[in-house]
């Protein structure tokens, strides 16, 4: 009878040898982990830096509004000041810059050359009417009556320039001797109006905004009915003709006194290479709460928005877009959600393919254990056919041999599974020597 130890024994041979006829199973699994992730994006990181606009904009509202809403999920947002649009776009494609998210004015892609850079859109967010005001002693019905005026088209870099020189172009007023176009823009352009600087200016402005209050509120300036707005915006797509409608930006004087129409960008969120893809659904759930009533020119619901986009939308985006935020970012905070994902992306595929490969453990150890026995049988079947045959030209030599077999399986160890085959073997052996002796 066995002892528990001598039990014991056997078990811990039978282990050590199904370890060695798979030691390749942990090499492949090393090898498939190793493929699998890079395919899994790097963890987020804890600091966005974000380019917007000027500090009276509303682009650094929005800005200002995501920095609190991030800061709830331990995601610090750095705000860069900047004079507009066009700044903005030249951030996101320097690649020294650190600025990977940026509001920027639709159809500013086509006066920014943004090169090689890798560029998409998270939506839109709000419509930007574009206002040309003027000083009300000049006769001006549209916006060719600018020629030979003295006009504000925004500073450097901003959106309202791009537009302006769009909209003058259009008209023929673009060279120096049709008009005097001056680099002024926000609260220095509104100065320059009041004092008679300026015969006229662009903004490119919300109409809730103290820049549009300071305005009307100057008694000897108004701003262009843009009659033509339809045809200006098939000319340029990224322009949505809107109303401002009557007593909008002051229903106590009734400002304006009818019903004017104009044109409207839209403002869009563009992100380049360096935005983190888990951060999609976490900036535009914020964005939604924000801007879901509304405002003055926008319908309840109707932003953020994938449309009036000038850069293709991120795989993030069309999916919030269609689906609503992921699953795990409504039930989990933003960082367990994020490293479920990623672990997800990165188990799913490994078990997948580590699954079927267990399972020829089992049978790559029999197939190496049977393979020891069945090397042996080889030599008795040859021996037997030399019997049969009449070839045994060595008698002596033979029976060493299967002298040795015995002295050999004597002295091999199987798993206990295996043992009723080793032993056949022997009972094969000693049958190969009992009809090589009678063939003597």
């Amino acid at each position: 009878m066995l002892c528990p130890q001598s039990i014991n024994l056997v078990g811990v041979k039978s282990l050590v040898s199904f370890i060695r006829s798979n030691v390749w199973l942990p090499l492949v699994i090393i090898a498939v982990a190793v493929v699998l992730y890079q395919f899994v994006d790097p963890a987020p990181p804890r600091i966005i830096v974000m380019a917007t606009g000027s500090a009276e904009g509303r682009y650094f509202e929005v800005g200002h509004y995501l920095k609190t809403e991030l800061a709830r999920q331990g995601i610090e947002l750095q705000i860069l000041e900047t004079a507009g649009s066009g700044e903005n776009l030249t951030r996101l494609t320097d690649p020294g810059s650190d600025v990977s998210i940026a509001l920027v004015q639709s159809g500013m892609d086509r006066a920014v050359d943004t090169g090689a850079a890798e560029l998409h859109s998270l939506g839109s967010l709000y419509y930007e009417p574009l206002w040309l005001f003027y000083r009300s002693d000049l006769t001006i019905g549209r916006i060719s009556g600018l020629k030979g005026k003295r006009v504000a088209i925004g500073e450097p870099g901003s959106g309202t320039r791009a537009v302006a020189l769009y909209l003058m172009g259009e008209n023929g007023l673009n060279a120096s001797d049709q008009a005097t176009l001056l680099n002024l823009g926000g609260e220095e352009a509104v100065a320059a109006l009041g004092s008679g600087a300026v015969d006229a200016a662009f903004f490119t402005v919300s109409p809730s905004s103290e820049t549009i209050r300071s305005l009307i509120a100057l008694d000897d300036v108004g701003f262009l009915d843009i009659r033509r707005s339809p045809a200006y915006a098939a000319h340029h797509p990224f322009l949505s003709p809107v109303t401002i409608s009557e007593g909008l930006l002051d229903l106590e004087r009734n400002l304006p006194p009818e019903d004017h129409r104009t044109l409207a960008s839209a403002a869009t969120l563009v992100v380049n290479d360096g935005f983190h893809p888990a951060f999609t659904p976490l900036v535009l759930e914020a964005l939604t709460r924000s801007l879901r009533r509304g405002g003055m020119l926008e319908k309840p619901g109707e932003f953020p928005s994938r449309l009036h986009t000038d850069f293709d939308l991120t795989p993030e985006a069309r999916h919030f877009f269609e689906s609503g935020p992921p699953f795990l970012l409504r039930y989990l905070p933003f960082w367990a959600a994020s490293l479920v994902d990623r672990l997800v992306i990165f188990i799913v595929p490994l078990v997948v393919i580590i699954l079927p490969l267990v399972k020829l453990a089992g049978p790559v150890y029999r197939w190496r254990m049977r393979a020891r026995i069945y090397r042996w049988y080889r030599f008795l079947l040859e021996t037997d056919r030399k019997i049969v045959e009449g070839g045994v030209s060595d008698l002596k030599e033979e029976r060493r041999k299967l002298h040795a077999l015995s002295d050999e399986l004597s002295t091999v160890e199987v798993p206990l599974s295996f043992s009723d085959e080793l032993y056949q073997l022997k009972q094969h052996a000693e049958y190969v020597m009992r009809r090589l002796e009678s063939n003597r």
